[in-house]
């Protein structure tokens, strides 16, 4: 293989000057006319000085000089390389897609990547935590490109994150943590959109949660007509509103939601 760099530090100036700020040891091997213990002080050398990051083993992050005093890059410019580097279908979700929509506003201090099966280890190195969450079911619906000043990133589109926070809401710490999300991300759900959505392999129970929070709470009936269209003829049993609350309260009998907590939203 042709080699076109004589040293690494070449190698980074040109990843910056065409806006990449990540790589991989093996794509820098395969660049450099250098041996692997050398090519690992000039790595060990550039950490020390603050010049890259190393997030995971054989991937690097270039801190360009406007992100120095951070210390880290925003993770969104380099999110698409770093899942091409490991091999797996992805897409930004929950509140860091939703923080992309316009729909959180407070700066989550972890980005959270969807991914396909099997698992990936989380990162949490110095300011940086980036948690994955594994889809075994991966949804086909939903997903959209995002621009990056680096390239494009997959993430959940409104109506997939809907549902989606919904889905983790026990993980998340419960209903009543994401309902002021919900409620700003169903503002501009599309009806068209959520339809092809819900063609995603959800349980019954997130779809009964999310009519009812619809009809009741965002009082778009629209949207939650769509969703019962949805459950028609379908095995629906009684659920609980709040995932992690006890089993008490009356219960809806529209969306066999037995109503075990009190709503509260920020709006």
């Amino acid at each position: 293989m042709e080699h076109f760099y004589k040293h690494t530090t070449d190698y980074i100036r040109g990843l910056k000057a065409n806006g990449k700020y990540s790589f991989s040891i093996k794509a820098l091997s395969e660049a450099l006319d250098k041996s692997t213990k050398n090519i690992n002080k000039d790595l060990d050398r550039l950490k020390k000085k603050g010049e890259i990051f190393n997030i995971r083993k054989g991937f690097y992050i270039i801190i360009p000089d406007q992100y120095r005093n951070m210390g880290m890059v925003p993770v969104e410019l380099f999110t698409d390389d770093l899942m091409k580097f490991i091999g797996r279908k992805y897409y930004v979700g929950l509140y860091s897609s939703a923080m992309l929509h316009g729909a959180a506003h407070q700066q989550p201090q972890e980005f959270i990547i969807i991914n396909e099966s099997p698992n990936i280890r989380n990162v949490k190195k110095d300011k940086l935590i980036i948690n994955f969450s594994e889809k075994t079911n991966f949804p086909k619906y939903g997903i959209e490109e995002k621009k990056t000043d680096t390239g494009f990133i997959q993430i959940s589109g409104r109506e997939l994150t809907f549902l989606d926070l919904i889905y983790y809401e026990k993980s998340l710490g419960g209903i009543n943590r994401v309902l002021t999300i919900l409620i700003e991300l169903a503002e501009d759900i599309k009806k068209s959109k959520f339809r092809k959505a819900l063609k995603n392999q959800f349980p019954l129970t997130v779809l009964q949660r999310g009519g009812y929070l619809l009809e009741y709470l965002v009082q778009d009936y629209e949207l939650a007509d769509v969703i019962k269209e949805n459950l028609a003829g379908k095995d629906i049993r009684t659920t609980l509103l709040d995932t992690s609350g006890k089993r008490s309260g009356t219960i809806d009998q529209k969306w066999k939601i037995q109503v075990n907590i009190q709503l509260e939203s920020d709006l």
